[in-house]
C-alpha cells in the first residue's frame, strides 16, 4: 500500500486510483469526525491523521463489541445536560422579566429531557432489552356465533320469551300500544274503545 502525504495520510488500495482513495477517506465518518473536532477543540490541523487513526481504533472496538467508549461518551454528554440545565434554570430564576424567563426555562427543560434521553439510551446499551416474538392466535377469524340455536349451552341461562315474542303476557310490558287492553277495577267506565269508537 503507497502513502500519499498530504496534511491527511491517505492509504491507496490496491486497484484504486489516488482520487478514489482520497474520496473514500474524506468522506470516512472519523474522517468527517476528525476534521470538526479538530477546529471545534482548536488543534493543529497538520495532526488530523493522528485524529482518525484514534476514532478508526475507536470504531474497531465499537466493531468487536467494546462498548466502554460509548458508555463513556454518553455519561460524559449526560452530565454536561445536566449541568446546562441547571445553569439555565438559575438564569431562568434570576432574569427581570416574564419573556426571559420563560425561554430559559424552555432550554432548561430541553436540556433535561435531552439528559434523560441520553441516560436511557445509555440504560439500553448496558441492559438491552429483551426480543420476544409471539405467534398469536387468531381467535376471531374462524369463530362462527350461534345465537338462539336450539343446542344445548351447558352454562347459559335458558331464556324463557322467544326474542320476536310481543310482551303483553306479564303487566306492565306491552309494547303494542295498538292493541286492545283489559280496563281496570278501579273505574269500569274508562274501558278500553271497541274499533268503533276508533278514529280512521
Amino acid at each position: 500500500m503507497n502513502k500519499i502525504e498530504l496534511d491527511l495520510k491517505v492509504e491507496l488500495n490496491r486497484d484504486e486510483t489516488t482520487n478514489q482513495a482520497m474520496a473514500r477517506t474524506v468522506t470516512s465518518p472519523e474522517c468527517l469526525s476528525a476534521s470538526v473536532l479538530t477546529i471545534c477543540q482548536n488543534i493543529d490541523h497538520a495532526r488530523i491523521t493522528e485524529m482518525v487513526a484514534e476514532l478508526r481504533q475507536q470504531s474497531a472496538a465499537i466493531h468487536t463489541d467494546d462498548l466502554s467508549r460509548p458508555e463513556s461518551m454518553l455519561i460524559a454528554q449526560a452530565h454536561t445536560l445536566d449541568g446546562l440545565f441547571a445553569k439555565l434554570a438559575t438564569q431562568a430564576l434570576t432574569v427581570g422579566n416574564l419573556d426571559g424567563m420563560e425561554r430559559y426555562m424552555r432550554l432548561a427543560l430541553k436540556a433535561q429531557n435531552q439528559s434523560r434521553a441520553t441516560l436511557q439510551t445509555l440504560g439500553e446499551i448496558k441492559a438491552p432489552r429483551q426480543i420476544a416474538f409471539v405467534k398469536q392466535a387468531n381467535i376471531g377469524n374462524q369463530v362462527q356465533v350461534n345465537n338462539e340455536s336450539g343446542s344445548a349451552r351447558p352454562h347459559a341461562r335458558k331464556n324463557k320469551k322467544a326474542p320476536n315474542e310481543l310482551l303483553e303476557v306479564q303487566h306492565g310490558e306491552r309494547l303494542d300500544t295498538r292493541a286492545a287492553g283489559s280496563a281496570s277495577g278501579a273505574d269500569p267506565a274508562m274501558a278500553a274503545l271497541g274499533e268503533e269508537h276508533w278514529a280512521d
